[in-house]
């Protein structure tokens, strides 16, 4: 009996030694596995490219509000135009680095939101042209949907297009995007109407 109780008690003691082991080895390992994980950085920008030139860009935005899934109305809040910046690029750069021009205001809840209007435009080296466009709104009490997330706009519409050959004009409709629409309340999209004149 005596036997078996210290038989028993060495068992226990070499399970605790062999699981306190394989514990201290897997967080041995940990820094390891980690350092070997893919990297999910964000990228910096990339660098600015070269100013060609400035064009003209003409943008006619509207306010579109829903309510139980129909229209109940839509508002045309103004027709702005500025200059804008035509860079050589294969057309990525140039959204990171679009000029804001005048904009205009949009009602809500008795305030009044300033709509921010951002473009440009590039042309690469074997003659294909880019354009970018975005309206958006981002209230003053706008906040995060995560921790490295930027402020949650209550209408944001953009759009990136790509043609063949240098056109003197361009004219587009900016996309509204789906989380903004369904984050907002209440229910309001802007819908606009883009011209780009070299």
């Amino acid at each position: 009996m005596v036997a078996m109780k210290i038989c028993l008690d060495a068992y226990e003691k070499l399970s605790a030694a062999i699981e306190h082991s394989v514990f201290r080895h897997r967080l041995l390992a940990m820094p390891f596995l980690l350092s070997a994980l893919p990297a999910h950085a964000i990228p910096p920008p990339p660098s600015k490219p070269a100013l060609l030139r400035e064009a003209r860009m003409a943008v006619t935005v509207q306010l579109i509000e829903a309510s139980k899934g129909r229209v109940t109305r839509i508002t045309k809040l103004c027709q702005v135009r500025g200059k804008i910046p035509v860079y050589s690029d294969q057309g990525r750069a140039a959204s990171f680095y679009a000029r804001e021009i005048t904009g205009c205001t949009m009602p809500m809840n008795g305030k009044a939101l300033k709509v921010s209007v951002r473009g440009a435009k590039a042309v690469s080296k074997d003659r294909v042209t880019y354009a970018t466009a975005t309206v958006s709104v981002t209230p003053p009490d706008a906040v995060p949907l995560c921790s490295m997330c930027g402020l949650q706009p209550l209408a944001d519409s953009r759009s990136e297009i790509r043609v063949s050959g240098k056109p003197k004009s361009m004219t587009f409709n900016l996309s509204p995007n789906p989380g903004s629409i369904l984050n907002a309340k209440p229910t309001v999209w802007l819908d606009a109407e883009v011209e780009i004149r070299d």
